[in-house]
């Protein structure tokens, strides 16, 4: 308001009700006044009406941009929020229990969250063979007709994608100017899409796959957002892909080590708790025991008696992290009662998060069977050279000896036949011909031991009179041992006297019994040669009160060339004996030896 008007309204107040009214000119002039100030009134309201409109339009404006503005910021965070939850998801059925096709199906699921996704493709690619795999196929026009594995490379829209390694946004023009460029000129399934989006899926550091979508409908039109979303997606279907790569490449590395485990020859075991909780076939074969009663029992419940403290103390001392050898011997009892030989290596490991201890373990029964063989090969070997030697020795004596008589018996006959006495001439001959006779005996035993070797000493049973047999013996030791001074007795107590038996093979048996018993009784003493009935077999017993034989020599008896360490000067080859266990074996009988030094050895033949 102006300050003319000011005026005007103070001077309209009535100040004093006495003044005088005022003139009609004042009262034009009051008008006036009063009309200029309505119209500068009028004038500031107008001014006010438009500065009104001008901040209510600039509100209204910064209203609905701030309305647009808040509008964006909730879709960007809804749009944020649902990326959360679908990659939450995403990676919640990664980490599941899942098949590989079963995930990426609720991956084509939650995708249609975000992006129209009703068409969807996962394409892996074998850079190495240029072959292309689609774990995951689902439109609506191609359905099954596309092959699925093992495709070969071409120019289609994955190859495109593959090798730019960008998202790929391709419309119905778009895949024309591709077709042009020679870019994509093989195109598989229908390509009437109205728009295909395709991204690379980045596998173990390079491009290994694409991921696409595609719809048919004419509003489709995928973005420079859509592609964004897609990549993301395909960053987190990429991790999984690679988790279940490593897994199903565990998993082929378990079969194959299992395979393995499962058909090696020797025992796999694995010991947790003082029991088994896992075995392979081999180690069921090897122990001779079910896998059922190994996995139930503790795991020293097949180990020998003998062999469990060790087995104990070696296992505990592996559990504390002492040093233990990395290989040892131990034995079992298989389910039949056999006992077996076994080798061990063990080593700590974890099973089932948990420390256990993987065993290997290997049949050594044969092995150390045929070492111990071979050991008593060597030994017998070394045994034998030492008796042939030993052989050679002795009848290189018994042979000089006799031909040393005979020699100085020709020389004695040649020189001085004719003046010798006739007794003394006949002596002489004696002599040679007893020389003969030992040698002849000698050649017989040696004969005798070839024909033994080769197993060609033969068995013929015949019927024949066992008491004029053993009487002819007994008398052939007399006359053979004439100067012995042993006393030879027989006492023969079966009957009846008559039964098979091959005479040849009895008179090598007590042939040379009875010789040993004079010749090792050089003392003289009674020489017993009984024959009885027992067990429903004959018994030969021949006894003598000699020189008897030392006990650990014993077992070596009947060895060839063997012979007692006590036996002096006494004259003999070690054949004897070995040729009549042979004898005694060809009848199917027995021989048992008892003998105390100095007092006598015992033979009792059984057939």
């Amino acid at each position: 308001m102006n300050s003319g008007a000011a005026t005007a309204a103070a001077t309209l107040q009535p100040e004093d009700e006495s003044r005088a009214m005022p003139s009609d000119a004042d009262l034009h002039d009051q008008l006036k006044q009063l009309q200029q100030q309505h119209q500068a009134l009028q004038a500031d309201y107008r001014d006010l009406q438009l500065e009104k409109q001008k901040q209510e339009t600039s509100a209204n404006l910064w209203l609905e941009q701030r309305t647009r503005e808040l509008q964006a910021e909730a879709r960007e965070q809804k749009k944020a929020e649902t990326l959360q939850r679908v990659f939450y998801r995403i990676a919640e059925r990664a980490a599941a229990d899942l098949s590989f096709y079963d995930f990426l199906q609720s991956v084509h699921g939650l995708l249609g969250e975000l992006l129209y996704a009703k068409n969807c493709y996962v394409c892996l690619y074998d850079a190495q063979k240029q072959l292309k795999h689609f774990p995951y196929y689902v439109d609506e026009r191609d359905g099954d007709t596309l092959q699925r594995n093992d495709v070969p490379r071409s120019k289609g829209l994955t190859e495109f994608v593959l090798d730019t390694a960008r998202p790929q946004i391709i419309d119905a023009e778009r895949l024309s100017d591709l077709a042009v460029s020679g870019d994509v000129t093989q195109g598989r399934g229908d390509m009437t899409f109205s728009s295909w989006l395709g991204v690379p899926m980045h596998i173990r550091g390079a491009v290994g796959g694409v991921l696409a979508v595609q719809g048919y409908e004419p509003g489709v039109a995928y973005d420079a957002s859509d592609a964004d979303i897609l990549s993301f997606v395909a960053n987190h279907v990429s991790s999984a892909i690679e988790r279940y790569q490593a897994l199903d490449e565990l998993r082929k590395s378990e079969e194959r080590y299992r395979t393995v485990i499962e058909n090696v020859g020797v025992g796999v075991v694995v010991v947790q708790d003082e029991r088994m909780v896992f075995v392979n076939p081999s180690l069921e074969r090897i122990v001779g025991h079910p896998r059922e009663h190994l996995l139930s029992q503790p795991y020293t419940a097949t180990v020998h008696p003998d062999d469990l403290p060790v087995m104990r103390e070696r296992h505990e001392r592996r559990l504390r992290g002492d040093d233990v050898e990395s290989m040892y011997g131990f034995r079992v009892i298989t389910q039949a009662g056999e006992v077996r030989s076994l080798e061990l290596s063990a080593v700590q490991i974890e099973w089932g998060k948990r420390e256990a201890t993987l065993i290997f373990v290997v049949d050594a029964t044969a092995r150390l069977q045929a070492e111990l063989t071979q050991r008593q090969t060597l030994q017998r070997q070394t045994e034998l050279n030492d008796m042939k030697s030993r052989f050679i020795s002795v009848a290189s004596h018994e042979f000089r000896t006799p031909l040393a008589f005979i020699l100085s018996s020709a020389e004695l006959l040649k020189h001085y036949g004719d003046r010798l006495p006739g007794p003394e001439k006949a002596e002489v001959i004696d002599t040679i011909e007893t020389g003969v006779q030992r040698m002849t005996h000698m050649l017989d035993r040696v004969l005798l031991l070839g024909k033994v070797e080769a197993q060609m000493l033969e068995f013929r049973p015949a019927e024949i009179n066992l008491q004029v047999l053993c009487q002819n013996l007994v008398e052939d030791a007399r006359i053979q041992h004439s100067q012995a001074g042993c006393e030879l007795a027989l006492e023969f107590e079966l009957q009846p006297a008559v039964g098979l038996f091959d005479e040849k093979l009895l008179r090598h048996i007590f042939g040379n019994l009875l010789s040993n018993a004079i010749k090792y009784s050089p003392q003289g003493g009674k020489v017993l040669f009984r024959v009885s009935s027992l067990d429903e077999r004959v018994a030969f017993e021949v006894a003598d009160q000699g020189i008897g034989i030392p006990a650990e020599e014993l077992p070596h008896l009947f060895e060839w060339f063997h012979r007692a360490s006590n036996v002096g000067e006494i004259q003999g080859t070690g054949l004897g004996l070995a040729i009549v266990k042979n004898s005694v074996d060809l009848h199917g009988g027995s021989i048992e030896v008892r003998s105390q030094v100095g007092q006598g050895t015992r033979f009792m033949v059984k057939i």
